[in-house]
């Protein structure tokens, strides 16, 4: 197998690449061991110049290639396929910081670099990075740009797209695209970097980036609502933006039954009630930091919210133990049997009607489903999930699987949602992607592949 690569390994460093079988594949199978693939070689590069020589032999010979950064996502889009002759770039030893500018407010990072410890650089200059992820701890850089990744702090900052001043990246043909920009307008035709942020590594791998950076957040209060209907939870939401407006950093909703499955791996943690929605708000940047809680107490007094149920973090720490809660969740569905994730997104004013209608739907297919319902409704966006704590074999899963999937998707379609918030398509939502998008919107998107990518070499079998 290696006299396939022997030219292309002479001219690498031993500790780019290795043929390890237990490396190679521990890196064919996605965190939650939801896809399982094959390949014969990984290469770890350290500069761009090692990149450029992989992508270049592979375009020579037309191997597919599948970019990988820290492999925390969720639809497969990281992973190769089976038997199908790819090869992985993981990009992990691509690590360094490049440059913190305390004055413009940028920063320009390599796509191997994870996104707590480019957190944990700009901390000495009370900056911070417009994103927070759950997996912050190990999701890197190139893998948020690539899936245009969204998080919990989009509604105070946006997501990735929208804070990325310039990318860097080198093309299926081996090209290397320089538009490392720091500036904020930059109006000279087509933004080519805008195709690359969000392409899941279909049209080129992303090296670099620099990112707008804010104002770290240390003055914080967290506060966890309970409230017995969704009606009550959009009722808050707009009095919340309406009395906190620039204070709120995230709103954070969650069920009863996301809830209870979150506090349940804790264990640790248990709140002093119970009700049907929970929301999490991040309040930050406030001036009098000692009046605050009087301040936040004297608003809810005029919210006037029926059976409304609260508690204000008292301190730095309740304020990460409430995180915790909300954070957890997606590690907590471990514990469940039978589980399909769905990350959508609705019109803010339809999405009461939508979990009502799909919810009756899904009993009505099944009684024993039940629905973690959690995400970020300052941005839209529901991980509406589903699972069935019965013992399914590999036929009855799938179609299982394939219903609950057509009873949500078609009610998201019904109330002018997104079939995919902020995880991507991959492998997991190729089938839909065809179905709901159009097909003229299709034809663009292959004929944009195309362009970048004639061979199409890069990332195949994913998105399209």
């Amino acid at each position: 197998m290696t006299n396939k690569y022997n030219s292309l390994l002479k001219t690498l460093k031993k500790t780019e690449y290795s043929l390890d079988k237990s490396i190679v594949n521990n890196h064919c199978v996605d965190w939650r061991g939801n896809y399982r693939g094959s390949s014969e070689i990984i290469f770890f590069p350290k500069s761009l110049t090692s990149i450029q020589k992989i992508v270049k032999f592979c375009f020579k010979k037309n191997i597919p290639i599948v970019p990988q950064g820290g492999n925390t996502g969720l639809v497969g889009g990281s992973v190769p396929r089976f038997n199908k002759g790819e090869i992985i770039i993981n990009l992990c030893k691509l690590n360094n910081i490049r440059e913190i500018d305390i004055v413009s407010n940028t920063i320009t990072v390599e796509s191997g670099c994870i996104l707590q410890n480019v957190n944990d650089r700009l901390e000495p200059h009370n900056l911070q990075m417009p994103i927070s992820l759950g997996s912050k701890g190990s999701c890197q850089i190139g893998g948020n740009i690539a899936t245009n990744a969204g998080g919990l702090n989009v509604i105070k900052f946006g997501s990735i797209r929208n804070n990325i001043l310039g990318i860097e990246a080198i093309l299926p043909n081996g090209e290397f695209y320089d538009d490392l920009k720091t500036v904020k307008k930059n109006n000279t035709g087509f933004d080519i970097k805008q195709l690359l942020i969000g392409s899941e590594g279909t049209l080129g791998i992303i090296t670099a980036a620099t990112f707008q950076i804010h104002k770290k957040t240390n003055d914080r209060v967290v506060i966890i609502i309970c409230l017995k209907s969704f009606n009550h939870v959009l009722n808050i939401y707009q009095k919340f933006i309406s009395s906190f407006g620039e204070f709120i950093t995230a709103f954070e909703l969650m069920n009863e039954f996301s809830m209870n499955l979150a506090q349940k791996l804790i264990g640790s943690m248990k709140l002093p009630f119970t009700g049907n929605y929970y929301c999490l708000v991040e309040l930050t940047n406030f001036i009098d930091i000692e009046n605050f809680s009087n301040f936040i107490y004297s608003k809810f007094e005029k919210l006037q919210i029926d059976n409304m149920q609260l508690i204000v973090a008292k301190s730095e720490n309740e304020n990460k133990n409430f995180w915790q809660i909300r954070e957890e969740i997606p590690l907590a569905e471990k514990l469940l049997e039978n589980v399909i994730q769905h990350d959508v997104s609705l019109p803010l004013n339809n999405i009461e009607n939508f979990i009502f209608e799909s919810s009756k739907a899904l009993k009505k297919f099944n009684p024993n489903i039940s629905i973690i319902n959690f995400g970020h409704l300052g941005d839209n966006n529901l991980h509406f999930n589903v699972c069935i704590d019965d013992k399914l074999n590999k036929k009855n899963y799938s179609n299982f699987k394939k219903k609950v999937n057509e009873i949500i998707f078609s009610f998201v379609n019904k109330f002018n949602g997104s079939i995919s918030a902020e995880h991507g398509i991959g492998q997991l939502r190729k089938d839909e992607l065809k179905r709901y998008k159009s097909a003229e919107e299709i034809k663009r998107m292959k004929k944009i592949k195309k362009i970048f990518d004639p061979k199409n070499i890069m990332n195949p079998g994913k998105v399209i």
